[in-house]
């Protein structure tokens, strides 16, 4: 028996230091229309880790063999191939269509809860410092100046959590563009998630709302 009762406390110490340990998240990213290049490190107790990230430069092998053969066959094969398509695409895309506004429906329903959900992990970061420029242009002049607005708001909100924060907002109005630098330090324990992912699954709404998805998701398969 007192070999289990060390067991169980080596267990409960290890989980302890799991969860209340923190977490400390240093992070550089430098991002265009190109790609992302990223440089994270991750340090937990004594332990280290770091990683980065580059763009893909992958370039896909052109063939002719499938050109040609596209060529050899017959125009009226391919009527058929593609009016046989036409038809089970159209019977795929029946039900789903049905459903996608009931699901935006209770999907819009849970919006406080969820809205709730974020603010609540949000306040359980420890920023440090971060510093954010982005300079960005979407194809539509009024999608920028919509996302211009919904940035500065959010940048409100991470000022009230940071020690230093400082930002730089660069909207374009006349072309696509896009050109970011991110790069700060911050400190979480898991722990401190635990309790609005609990408050967010245990909700009576949000309870409803997932039985109803997985219901839905059972009949239709």
């Amino acid at each position: 028996m007192f070999f289990l009762y060390v067991i169980a406390l080596i267990i409960i110490f290890l989980l302890a230091l799991i969860l209340l340990a923190p977490i400390a998240v240093a992070f550089d990213v430098n991002g265009g229309l190109s790609g992302v290049r990223s440089n994270v490190s991750l340090k937990w107790m004594f332990l280290s880790y770091s990683f980065s990230g580059k763009p893909d430069e992958k370039e896909v092998p052109v063939t002719n063999d499938t050109s040609l053969k596209e060529e050899s066959l017959p125009k009226g094969d391919s009527s058929k191939k593609d009016f046989s398509k036409k038809d089970s695409s159209k019977e795929d895309t029946d039900h789903p269509l049905k459903n996608t506004y009931e699901m935006a429906r209770k999907g819009y329903a849970i919006k406080g809860q969820f809205l709730h959900l974020m603010k609540g992990l949000l306040f359980q970061l420890q920023i440090r410092d971060l510093a954010f420029d982005l300079t960005y242009g979407l194809p539509d002049p009024a999608d920028t100046g919509m996302l211009c607005g919904y940035l500065h708001t959010l940048a409100s909100i991470v000022r009230g959590r940071a020690r230093r924060f400082s930002y730089s907002l660069y909207p374009v109005f006349m072309e696509e563009a896009f050109d970011v630098h991110l790069s700060g330090s911050i400190r979480f324990r898991i722990g401190s998630f635990i309790p609005p992912l609990l408050m967010f699954i245990f909700n009576v709404k949000v309870l409803k709302t997932g039985w109803w998805f997985a219901k839905n998701r059972y009949s239709s398969s």
